[in-house]
């Protein structure tokens, strides 16, 4: 059973319940209301009959001076056949077993007839004859001898009729008010629960792989929060598709440009094997050939070392220390200018200390890296430039060279593994796509920035921006 056929069964059913319930305690209490008015008049005429009784017949003895009761049957007869004359009121008045008057007929319930019931008014008895209701009241009537019952009988049929009246009307009601309220609760209920339908759509459309579906609901209400938390659910299962994709791609790409790399030496280093082998040319076309081996065996040495740091940097986690980034400029700018002959290198180091969170290690790596790319990029007689400068809340690491630069469409992919603006060029270079990609790596663990900033033919300047360490004093 769907959601809107639940909320359409259970809200008419309580709505039902309660009408019900409400129906039959009116209907109820309008009969009860007609009961005590019924009875309450019914109480306060019997008793003036029998004050009547009472003095009429007092009144006639002491006329006739009579002390018996001897003519109080003839005095009762003719008081009452002249005030009894409303219809559906009947009385007998007794003396013990004697019958003094009557005016029931046979179909009317016996005077001792009935249930007993009481309230605040009189006591009675209701009485049922057929079809009709009775309600009967009994009185003592004090004479100086003897006391007479003054049994009085009423016909209320008339309160049961409207009560069953009612009930019929009620139910007639009942099933109008249903058909109308089924109705109207199913529209308004389908129109209610139409987002959920939208939403319930859209979940399938993401399951086939739509995942740019989107939720569109203008609400206030739960059903709009709910779709807005869809939504931001959607944009995190959109990402996360989408990094698994880029990955997945990333890594087909660089298991294909890793083959690529590693099959262009290998293939020289076979070709020149074989011609070294098989060619009868003299020892310096030997001595040639043999450097051209080393130049390719080197560039795989190359390869497997940036490898096995792009292994490093994925499988190790490393423990970050407070590090004076001045003393790792100097020794990585040391190393550079004992390899480097061709550029000039020129630093630039702050005048306090620079001291980030790093691993040693991997800081020289990253700057070793980066001054690499910038002399690969470089001309004879260039110069490169290493600085760094603090401010309010970092410390920035610059890199910058005098070479090509980087075109515009190239910047965005210059961090990717494998990846080379001028492939040409960095091949003569012994470049393989790794460097800036391990620098990203490093950047990433320290939880620094990095900015790259080039013009083609006017160098190119790369910024780490690490976040400045502030020691503890508590």
């Amino acid at each position: 059973m769907r959601l809107w056929q639940k909320m359409c069964i259970c809200s008419l059913s309580f709505f039902l319940l309660a009408f019900w319930i409400a129906g039959i305690l009116m209907i109820e209490n309008n009969k009860n209301t007609a009961f005590e008015q019924a009875l309450r008049q019914s109480a306060d005429e019997q008793t003036g009959i029998s004050s009547g009784i009472l003095r009429y017949v007092m009144l006639n003895r002491a006329k006739e001076s009579r002390i018996e009761g001897a003519r109080d049957k003839d005095y009762i007869t003719e008081y009452l056949d002249s005030r009894i004359n409303s219809r559906g009121i009947y009385l007998e008045i007794r003396d013990e077993d004697q019958i003094m008057y009557s005016n029931l007929d046979e179909t009317l319930p016996a005077a001792g007839a009935g249930r007993e019931g009481g309230s605040g008014v009189a006591e009675y008895r209701i009485q049922e004859s057929g079809s009709r209701q009775y309600l009967i009241l009994t009185n003592q009537i004090p004479l100086r001898n003897r006391n007479l019952t003054n049994t009085y009988i009423r016909d209320i049929s008339g309160i049961y009729s409207d009560r069953k009246n009612q009930y019929s009307y009620f139910l007639k009601l009942c099933a109008v008010i249903s058909v109308i309220m089924a109705g109207g609760m199913y529209f308004m209920i389908r129109h209610l629960t139409k987002t959920l339908r939208v939403l319930t759509e859209s979940v399938k459309k993401i399951g086939k792989g739509n995942y740019k579906e989107r939720v569109r609901i203008h609400a206030r209400d739960e059903v709009a929060e709910l779709a807005g938390s869809y939504n931001e659910m959607a944009d995190a299962v959109e990402r996360t598709i989408l990094e698994l994709e880029n990955k997945a791609k990333e890594q087909q790409r660089f298991l294909d440009n890793f083959t690529h790399e590693l099959r262009t030496p290998l293939t020289s280093v076979i070709g020149y094997a074989d011609l070294l082998r098989s060619a009868p040319g003299g020892e310096e076309q030997t001595q040639e050939l043999a450097d051209r081996i080393f130049r390719e065996g080197k560039r795989i040495e190359k390869l497997s070392r940036f490898m096995m740091d792009l292994v490093f940097l994925e499988r190790h986690s490393f423990e970050l220390i407070p590090c004076d980034l001045r003393t790792i400029m100097m020794e990585a700018a040391g190393r550079f200018e004992a390899a480097a002959f061709e550029t000039e290198l020129k630093c630039t180091m702050p005048d306090s200390d620079a001291v980030i969170l790093g691993e040693r290690e991997l800081l020289l790596i990253l700057i070793s890296n980066l001054l690499d790319n910038a002399q690969k990029a470089s001309e004879h007689g260039d110069s490169i430039y290493l600085r760094s400068h603090t401010g309010e809340s970092s410390v920035i690491l610059e890199v910058e060279d005098e070479g090509k630069g980087i075109p515009e469409e190239d910047k965005a992919r210059v961090f990717e593994r494998f990846y080379m603006a001028d492939k040409v060029r960095n091949r003569k270079n012994s470049g393989i796509g790794l460097g800036l990609s391990i620098c990203a790596d490093i950047v990433k663990i320290h939880k620094a920035g990095i900015v790259l900033e080039s013009k083609e033919g006017k160098g190119t300047l790369v910024k780490i921006i690490f976040p400045c360490y502030k020691q503890d004093t508590n």
